[in-house]
């Protein structure tokens, strides 16, 4: 089977890995570099123990502090408050207690054995710089690290855990540059990370050497249909035929989507990070500090900061504000962190549906288009089982993976 994969950041890279694992002839085809876009300068976290939907009890209420401030965790610029207020609303409508429960769970089904998939990439020769040192979870109120173990507790049959709650001592014993305003932290021994650029780089070279076509700057703007079937994608070079097309174009997905007759109510929310070369001995772990809503990354050489949500609409503007707010967390959990060396200021906008879950599966309306996106900052958790299961519904008409919940269809219903 001819499969043409329209996106080549990490989740159309492991949709094409799967793919051709199990014998499709892939084309990959990204309006820019492969493997770029919002896959670039991502923490790496693989981490079932954060995987939640953004939509929860209370969301708009604690957020109302912060929407309209340029140096918080959560902005949204003013002038695209007109552009997404139909967003707004329907994430609104998804912030309860059983609407997050549910998600919760089919996110937790979803990512199951995530770090067991990235030793299966590590097994295929793929170099992920992956590290299986578990994930901190900070935080400077007490009360909240047992709280937080027993929604982690909660998880376990889904492959999260073992979890230790440590208190400042412990914490600061295990990271000693850590700012001892945090009061301890959950250890999630379960989770791991990679380095985003460097799974990037690996699967692009894997796909190259095992018959992947693979083509960069290259951007598709419809679809040729026959009644229900997609007989070719048009692009800015030429025509793409194919036996089928999976849609992984992440934040940019909704006028694509369109031409197909698919309303998909994606935006942008957009992340930012520091990657501060030298700076990697700083921590051990990847550290999420719940309070700021950001965290750190670890790696060989290399310290990477990051957080902040920012809707403003579809664009790749990069907010000086926002870099500022992040150097000045950065400085108050690691104070003895130099922020003066050589370093890489990113933002990139991660895809963000109303309910917080991604869109994974067929694409209503016509017989041979799949829709893989909406991971928001799951992406790199979510990849690998997102891979598989498109894979197989290509090729076999059906998943291993527990799709219901991320259906393509379920916003026209809506």
């Amino acid at each position: 089977m001819n499969v043409a994969v329209i996106g080549g950041g990490v989740i159309g890279l492991l949709c094409a890995f799967e793919l051709r694992r199990r014998g499709a002839d892939v084309v990959v085809v990204d309006a820019g570099p492969m493997g770029g876009g919002c896959s670039t300068g991502n923490g790496g976290w693989v981490c079932p123990s954060i995987a939640t939907p953004l939509p929860g009890p209370g969301t708009t209420t604690a957020s109302l502090r912060w929407l309209l401030r340029a140096d918080s965790p959560l902005y949204i610029r003013p002038a695209a408050i007109p552009g997404l207020a139909g967003w707004l609303w329907a994430f609104r409508g998804h912030c309860n207690r059983a609407s997050y429960d549910a998600g919760v769970a089919a996110l937790a089904a979803l990512s199951e054995r995530a770090a067991d998939r990235y030793e299966n990439l590590v097994d295929a020769d793929i170099d992920c710089e992956l590290e299986r040192r578990g994930t901190l979870l900070a935080t400077a109120d007490p009360a909240e690290l047992e709280r937080e173990a027993e929604v982690l507790r909660a998880l376990e049959p889904y492959g999260v855990g073992p979890v230790e709650v440590w208190d400042r001592g412990a914490l600061l014993a295990d990271q000693p540059s850590l700012a001892p305003e945090l009061a301890g932290a959950l250890l999630v021994r379960s989770d791991a990370h990679v380095r985003p650029e460097s799974l990037c780089g690996g699967l692009v070279a894997w796909l190259e050497e095992n018959g992947a076509r693979l083509w960069a700057d290259m951007r598709v703007t419809g679809f040729r249909v026959d009644g229900r079937v997609v007989r070719a994608a048009a692009t800015s070079a030429e025509t793409i035929e194919a036996d089928a097309f999976v849609l992984a174009t992440g934040a940019e997905i909704g006028g694509l989507a369109r031409t197909l007759g698919l309303e998909l109510p994606v935006t942008a929310g957009k992340g930012y990070s520091i990657t501060i070369d030298g700076a990697g001995g700083a921590l051990t772990r990847p550290v999420h500090i719940g309070d700021a809503k950001m965290g750190f990354t670890p790696f060989e050489g290399a310290l990477r900061v990051l957080g902040t949500m920012e809707l403003s609409g579809i664009n790749a503007r990069l907010d000086p504000r926002r870099v500022a707010a992040l150097e000045r967390a950065a400085i108050r959990y690691i104070p003895d962190l130099s922020l003066e060396q050589r370093r890489v200021d990113w933002v990139g906008m991660r895809p963000v549906t109303p309910d917080g879950l991604p869109v994974i599966g067929p694409a209503p309306g016509v017989s041979n288009a799949f829709v893989a996106t909406g991971h928001q900052m799951l992406g790199v958790t979510l990849a690998p089982a997102t891979g598989v299961a498109i894979a197989e519904l290509v090729l076999e008409g059906r998943s291993s993976v527990e799709l219901t919940r991320f259906g393509a269809g379920r916003f026209r219903r809506a």
